[in-house]
């Protein structure tokens, strides 16, 4: 088996330059054939494996949660395997599909893992693996993103990123449609979730899996700052859940209108639209851990 290694360099804020390192030293140890390719710009993930799927039957991603998903992009409707070695600031890809963090655990399961079905969201004519989401989670990813350079990293820039949200926290009216289900709500954000995690271990919907056939969607109503800054915490073990401003509907496919949002995927901005989401059950194939398969 052949793998294609598709490496962002920038991820992680650098970080992910020294994993690729790493990584290209301990599969050449074991005699793996593989083949690195550096991207050089927002997009390049896409068009290099795009070429990549035609020579390797296995296609990875190295960096963050946006190059995840532009590897994705490129390959789901293709007979490659998706592939994920975590390098980013959230590895959130990592966490939902349960790879270690740790570079020789992520390449142990790389190398001797199972082909798995993976749900493939669209949002109009974009593939994400994780969520889409509007509100208070893009303004944090915003801020994250215009801070690239600082002294923070890992999931504490996801932090500092939301302290600095909360201090101007905007709410707006919504009309979501999740599948038949119809509800008009004043919300600070809306997470439409293929996996459990966001925000670099963020467990907002507990219940998400890539596998699942649907999607986990929360909203989050209108919050005074007080009561968003005490409850954010408990979202680690999934304890937010039961405050009354939360709540979690599944479906297939969300429309949410209403202001014009931009909207995050995997942790990319596009422009402002009305979110427009679907899912495509079993669309991509991954790689997981062997145990981590369902019958």
């Amino acid at each position: 088996m052949s793998i294609a290694i598709i490496a962002n360099p920038l991820a992680g804020r650098g970080r992910a330059r020294k994993v690729a390192q790493a990584v290209q030293q301990l599969l050449t140890e074991q005699k793996v054939d593989f083949e690195m390719l550096f991207t050089q710009h927002a997009g390049h993930a896409i068009e290099l494996a795009d070429k990549a799927s035609d020579k390797h039957p296995v296609v990875a991603a190295l960096g963050g949660d946006g190059t995840a998903r532009e590897v994705l992009a490129a390959v789901w409707q293709k007979p490659t395997a998706f592939g994920v070695i975590p390098g980013g600031t959230g590895n959130d890809y990592a966490r939902g599909l349960g790879i270690p963090r740790d570079i020789r655990g992520a390449l142990k399961v790389l190398v001797e893992g199972a082909a798995g079905p993976f749900d493939v969201g669209l949002e109009h004519d974009d593939p994400f693996g994780q969520l889409a989401s509007i509100g208070f989670p893009v303004d944090v990813i915003m801020h994250v993103n215009a801070h690239r350079d600082g002294l923070i990293k890992g999931p504490a820039a996801f932090l500092a990123g939301v302290a600095s949200t909360l201090r101007n926290l905007r709410h707006y009216q919504a009309r979501i449609t999740v599948d038949d289900q119809v509800v008009e709500k004043d919300v600070v954000g809306v997470f439409v979730m293929n996996m459990p995690y966001a925000g670099g271990g963020m467990q907002f919907a507990p219940q998400a899996r890539h596998d699942s056939g649907e999607f986990q969607v929360l909203i989050v109503e209108h919050i005074s700052k007080w009561d968003l800054a005490t409850t954010l915490p408990k979202i680690y073990s999934g304890r937010h859940l039961s405050h009354p401003a939360v709540s979690i509907v599944s479906g297939k496919n969300v429309t949410i209108e209403g202001p014009s949002l931009p909207i995050m995927l995997d942790g990319d901005i596009f422009p402002a639209r009305p979110v427009k989401a679907s899912i495509r059950p079993g669309a991509a194939k991954v790689i997981i851990p062997k145990g981590a398969l369902r019958d």
